[in-house]
């Protein structure tokens, strides 16, 4: 008797760690972390973008032996250009996730123009590729007074005739030029179209482009202004809702910004805009610019040449060639 109870106990006693290990095992495994990654370069500076919800430990490797175990989003910067591979690795209950990007760090200038060692410059293209939210393959129109961050408007941009495909190549000695395999060049100027009855006019929303072509401009530089300030003049309607009214004067003052002039007759995308353009992003191969148009229509012997101030702003996106 006395061995038949201690049976039953080894018996009872591993029923109940088999049903243990059972539950156990049945138990649903915890995933490893996951981890949303991005990043922007601005000049030298990577402002990075990363959410891991789950993670209870990070760890950066910004590839030029630098590390830091820097929580979700923050800033880098460089001491010296180069290509680099960043690596984020987060770690969880569940494990660890690894992401990692390149980045090619360089001075705006050396985006800009391929370096002093591209004797033939840097190429730019209108981009025809949507995507992105900055104007990428689209223009996005805004009121210069209210540029960042309200929007008016985005439009895609039509009708660019392949044989009308303007090149804009920037060169490291500030040179410029503008070709087409037509030798002449389009210069496409943005129109809005107006709806008319006994009443009133009203501006409509619908924005295109009247094309033309003019002769390859010469003689024509730029020159680059990095962390700079940038005064615009601006001019508005009160109330552009109810039909055009007396132009507002603005001026309106962008801080630490990176920007381009043009003397001459050169232009980038529309020939109708101020001699700035400035630059909203750069990297080797694509660029974000903010062109500030004449759209206002104003009265010249009454309204002070107003018309003569930009009025929107049309962000515009170009590829390298």
């Amino acid at each position: 008797m006395k061995y038949k109870g201690l049976l039953k106990s080894i018996i009872g006693l591993g029923f109940i760690l088999f049903l243990g290990i059972y539950f156990t095992g049945c138990e649903e495994e915890i995933p490893a972390p996951t981890l949303d990654l991005y990043i922007t370069v601005n000049g030298f500076t990577i402002e990075i973008a990363a959410e891991a919800p789950e993670a209870t430990s990070w760890h950066w490797d910004y590839g030029d032996g630098s590390v830091s175990d820097s929580v979700s989003s923050h800033t880098y910067t460089y001491e010296t250009g180069g290509d680099y591979t960043i690596t984020c690795t987060v770690k969880g209950d569940g494990g660890e996730t690894t992401k990692t990007e390149a980045v090619t760090i360089a001075t705006i200038e050396e985006l800009l123009t391929g370096g002093a060692g591209a004797t033939s410059g840097k190429t730019w293209v209108l981009s025809r590729t949507p995507g992105g939210s900055d104007g990428v393959g689209h223009i996005k129109v805004e009121l210069v007074p209210n540029i960042f961050p309200a929007v008016s408007d985005m439009l895609e941009f039509i009708g660019i005739p392949d044989e009308y495909d303007n090149e804009y190549t920037f060169n490291f000695d500030g040179s410029y030029s503008l070709d087409n395999i037509n030798g002449d060049v389009m210069a496409p100027w943005v129109y809005s179209s107006f709806e008319v009855d006994p009443d009133d006019i009203v501006i409509t929303t619908n924005y295109g482009f009247f094309q033309i072509t003019s002769p390859n401009p010469e003689s024509t530089t730029w020159s680059l202004f990095e962390n700079a300030d940038l005064t615009i003049e601006t001019v508005y309607d009160e109330d552009i809702d109810i039909g055009p009214k007396p132009g507002v004067p603005e001026t309106i003052t962008y801080e630490n910004v990176d920007y381009i002039t043009f003397a001459g007759d050169g232009f980038i995308g529309l020939k109708d805009y101020t001699t700035t353009a400035m630059i909203r992003e750069i990297s080797p191969d694509r660029m974000t610019l903010s062109l500030f148009y004449h759209e206002y229509m104003g009265d010249p012997e009454n309204d002070g040449n107003l018309y003569l101030r930009p009025s929107l702003a049309l962000t515009m996106t170009f590829d390298a060639k």
